[in-house]
């Protein structure tokens, strides 16, 4: 993490003031159909932006103070101009971080974007079981093509303090597997990021990411399984897995997914925000505006009460989230616990180095996981009969 981040976050966990973390969804397209995710229909008739409006709002960015930046999507590998994009926030001090599916990912794309100033990534696995999350993903093939494009950003990445993670988005498909996943990730060196899967209605207009899956929802028959595999996950915490999730959003993550409601206090647009690929500033990646950051002179209306008022409205409309970052940047800004906590997890991981691993390496890690909990699931049986 670069000294400016560093100070960045440090001023927002002081003055409660600084947009120190946003997300810019570059593309409105994907390669894959993940059955949980509404963003490819509600973004289709979105244009975006050209790389001379894109530096423009990286001038604007700066501006404000961001200190990481998070380039999205859909999915961003589909923009051949990707290496441009992260060039010209990374000039400009801002610390880039890519989040991907990594099925586009092959040793040129991602040599490029390191070489542009790429440091960390977040690649997106909901399952070790590549059937499962196939048919998640809606694509076949998606799974070994996930593993591949994993091992080469473990291989050109920095390898010394390095922050990558592992988004996993847990649902009634998946939550069983949460501990083998994690046991995964800790194995290559990256961070677990467990995110609740977030369910809209039928009728609902007003999100732009959540969808309407029922076979991804719990029902009160398996709340209990939730606090047991929760359970299981801070244990896995204290035992120094690699979870980058703090215990409070963990535990707040378990209400979250019985009960689909959140019961912490947003901080948009004070700490963070959203972008969308037509440059439309957005409360959070959930909440539509027409408000294009590109339009006059937004980094003035940015900081004048009457702006703040309007999107604080629609902020406080919304029934909440449990989407890692903005949580966790709100419980690092406002809650000292959490702040102490980060701090103690950050300078492990500034001291930590992971190491390289091949495709065939990963498979052969995956299937040894996945057999060991095979073994451990028959023994329990045996001892039950």
């Amino acid at each position: 993490m670069k000294l400016r981040t560093k100070f960045l976050m440090l001023k927002g966990a002081l003055t409660k003031k600084v947009p120190i973390y946003v997300q810019f969804a570059v593309s409105n397209k994907c390669n894959l159909r993940c059955l949980m995710c509404n963003a490819l229909d509600s973004r289709k008739s979105e244009k975006e932006l050209g790389l001379l409006e894109i530096e423009k709002l990286a001038d604007i960015l700066k501006r404000l103070e961001v200190a990481i930046l998070i380039l999205s999507g859909g999915e961003p590998l589909i923009r051949t101009d990707l290496p441009e994009i992260i060039r010209l926030f990374a000039d400009r001090g801002i610390e880039v971080r890519l989040q991907t599916n990594a099925v586009l990912a092959n040793e040129e794309i991602v040599k490029n974007l390191i070489q542009a100033g790429l440091r960390e990534v977040t690649i997106s696995l909901d399952s070790l079981d590549s059937q499962k999350y196939d048919a998640i993903t809606g694509v076949a093939g998606s799974w070994q093509k996930v593993i591949k494009g994993m091992a080469l950003f473990s291989q050109y990445l920095p390898k010394k303090a390095n922050m990558s993670g592992i988004n996993v988005v847990v649902s009634k498909r998946n939550i069983e597997e949460l501990p083998q996943i994690i046991e995964f990730v800790t194995r290559i060196g990256f961070y677990a990021s467990l995110i609740p899967v977030h369910i809209s209605d039928n009728t609902s207009r007003e999100f732009i990411v959540r969808k309407n899956s029922p076979d991804f929802q719990f029902h009160p028959d398996d709340f209990p399984l939730i606090d047991r595999v929760y359970e299981k996950i801070i244990a896995m915490k204290k035992n120094n897995f690699n979870i980058y999730n703090s215990y409070r959003f963990l535990s707040e993550s378990k209400e979250f997914l019985k009960n689909n409601k959140a019961t912490w206090r947003c901080a948009s647009p004070f700490l963070y925000f959203s972008i969308s690929p037509s440059g439309n500033f957005l409360p959070c990646v959930d909440i539509m505006t027409n408000i294009s950051m590109l339009d006059g002179d937004f980094f003035r209306k940015f900081h004048t009460q009457d702006f703040m008022e309007s999107i604080r409205k629609k902020v406080e409309k919304c029934r909440g989230c449990m989407y890692a970052c903005y949580p966790e940047i709100s419980f690092f800004c406002h809650d000292f616990s959490v702040f102490i906590e980060m701090l103690i997890q950050g300078f492990k991981m500034q001291n930590s180095t992971r190491s390289s691993f091949s495709y065939e390496e990963l498979i052969k890690i995956i299937g040894e996981i996945r057999q060991e909990d095979c073994s451990l699931r028959d023994e329990r049986a045996l001892s039950y009969a």
